[in-house]
């Protein structure tokens, strides 16, 4: 596994895709290392060291698809799984996120559970996985003030940087100086001090985190966390490549292939309205079966139609 400059002990990306490649470890025997990028410049020396000597190579992030685009074909031996983009090879499977879909269900409970009105945002940058769980956050806001008449509003300030939790800290602080009492966080290790931030104000704050289950990291604090099943598409891949199955393309999965969703909120179910579970409830059923499309992009959001939950 080639990590992107956030590295293992993010509590979020990275640490997911490592899961994923130490559970194939442990069930299917392979022997597994990881290569720390600690700049973009890295990123292709990385990949073909470790093409060099791994049957299968998983690269991490969306920064890194042009690195792996480089990689790929000067190693047509090897196969490539890429998390978090697209990239067209013969020997590279490439998985995308539908992170919105989480996100939305997300953005319905953090709006429920604001009693300011305001609910923020800390953004690692401006890319399109972060803007997918950007735009699917806001959708969910906009149809919790379309089904109760309320005008949540939205707030949200971008760190630069996946790996900066000092600036992710202080960014969260100015947004709870604006009057923000829920905050995401879609930032890697940056959003660690965006929950930090909120573990450290007073009661009724709470952070919203995404990626793994980071409900923990600050119990009663953490809303819920927005659940984005890279270790299960690494895994799979990895399973895939072990038994001769493995096949190269790009896929796009969500809440209908079990990989977006929202945790069981085991710290903090008893501070939502019941009203808003059930709206929750409702919108997952309609994803599923594919009756609601959530928006990707945040221009898309000037043409959703929020649904009656």
């Amino acid at each position: 596994m080639v990590l992107d400059v956030g590295g293992v002990g993010d509590k979020g990306f990275n640490d997911a895709g490592w899961a994923g490649v130490q559970r194939a470890v442990k069930e299917l025997g392979v022997k597994a290392d990881l290569i720390q990028s600690h700049e973009q410049a890295d990123f292709v020396q990385n990949l073909s060291l470790a093409a060099q000597n791994a049957d299968v190579v998983v690269g991490m992030g969306f920064l890194m698809a042009d690195a792996v685009r480089q990689a790929a074909p000067l190693h047509p031996g090897t196969k490539f799984v890429f998390v978090d983009g697209a990239v067209e090879a013969p020997n590279v499977a490439s998985y995308d996120f539908k992170a919105q879909e989480g996100a939305f269900l997300a953005g319905i409970l953090a709006a429920a559970a604001s009693r300011a009105g305001t609910v923020g945002a800390v953004l690692g940058m401006e890319i399109p996985p972060v803007k997918a769980y950007e735009a699917g956050f806001r959708a969910g806001i906009l149809t919790f003030n379309k089904c109760t008449g309320k005008g949540v509003r939205y707030v949200a300030v971008t760190a630069g940087g996946f790996d900066n939790p000092v600036k992710g800290k202080s960014l969260a602080q100015a947004l709870m100086g604006r009057g923000a009492d829920v905050l995401i966080q879609i930032a890697g290790n940056t959003g660690v001090g965006v929950i930090e931030a909120v573990k450290e104000a007073p009661e009724g704050i709470y952070a919203v985190g995404v990626d793994i289950d980071q409900d923990d990291l600050a119990p009663g604090r953490v809303l819920v966390s927005v659940l984005k099943r890279i270790d299960n598409a690494v895994f799979n891949a990895i399973r895939a490549a072990k038994e001769g199955r493995f096949e190269a393309g790009h896929r796009w999965i969500g809440i209908a292939e079990g990989a977006s969703g929202l945790t069981e909120m085991r710290h903090t179910r008893q501070v939502l309205p019941s009203e808003a579970l059930e709206r929750v409830r409702k919108a997952e059923v309609l994803i599923r079966e594919g009756r609601l499309t959530v928006p990707a992009r945040v221009e898309d959001l000037e043409t959703f139609v929020p649904p009656e939950l």
